[in-house]
């Protein structure tokens, strides 16, 4: 029950800080930038987005993994639901104010709930979000720290979402100074979640 109560509080303080990052203004999270763009150029919504990308991490994983696993296939249902929570979150939660200092501070709100969230979610070892569970694959894999494949990740959907951009001759959609911010900033806050869970844990 208890990691449960974590698992739930974890996938809301998520939601929380992908929100928080799109009001911003400022450049959405990073492994965001892709569904944001999919959502600038389509008249599907941020959630619907989300899912479609969730869709194609989870047959990521199973090829990673080679081999159906349930807790992968377990994250077909949870996308559907954390997309419609997103998609909640977007009515919810405000327009960005005009002043500069709150959206900044907004941001920072932001990456600190999705750091968090990513965190609690993933030390909870119930059902991943798709983004984290290919991560998680990746690092298992490859025997690589999961912060690491964390700030990789971010990095190769920021790369993405400028390739689709490109060919498709948009604005860069959600990337912006925000964006390298919260590539260069999750991981980190994660790693120092590690580091002091570690240190709880040998003390």
């Amino acid at each position: 029950m208890k990691r449960l109560i974590n698992y739930l509080i974890g996938l809301n303080v998520l939601v929380l800080g992908i929100t928080l990052n799109t009001r911003s203004l400022l450049g959405v999270s990073a492994f965001t930038t892709l569904p944001y763009a999919l959502k600038e150029m389509t008249p599907i919504s941020f959630g619907v987005a989300n899912i479609i990308l969730y869709m194609v991490l989870v047959v990521a994983q199973l090829l990673i993994e080679r081999k159906m696993k349930l807790d992968i296939l377990l994250e077909v249902p949870f996308s559907f639901i954390m997309g419609y929570i997103l998609d909640l979150y977007q009515i919810v939660i405000p327009a960005s104010p005009e002043s500069l200092g709150l959206r900044i501070v907004i941001l920072l709100a932001g990456n600190v709930c999705t750091a968090f969230g990513v965190y609690t979610m993933v030390q909870s070892h119930l059902v991943l979000a798709p983004v984290d569970g290919v991560i998680l694959s990746i690092s298992n894999h490859y025997n690589k720290a999961y912060s690491l494949c964390k700030n990789c990740f971010d990095i190769t959907m920021i790369l993405c979402t400028i390739i689709l951009c490109l060919v498709t001759r948009s604005p860069f959609y959600g990337i912006g100074v925000g964006t390298i911010f919260s590539a260069l900033c999750i991981g980190r806050i994660i790693k120092w979640l590690e580091i002091k869970q570690f240190s709880l844990i040998r003390s």
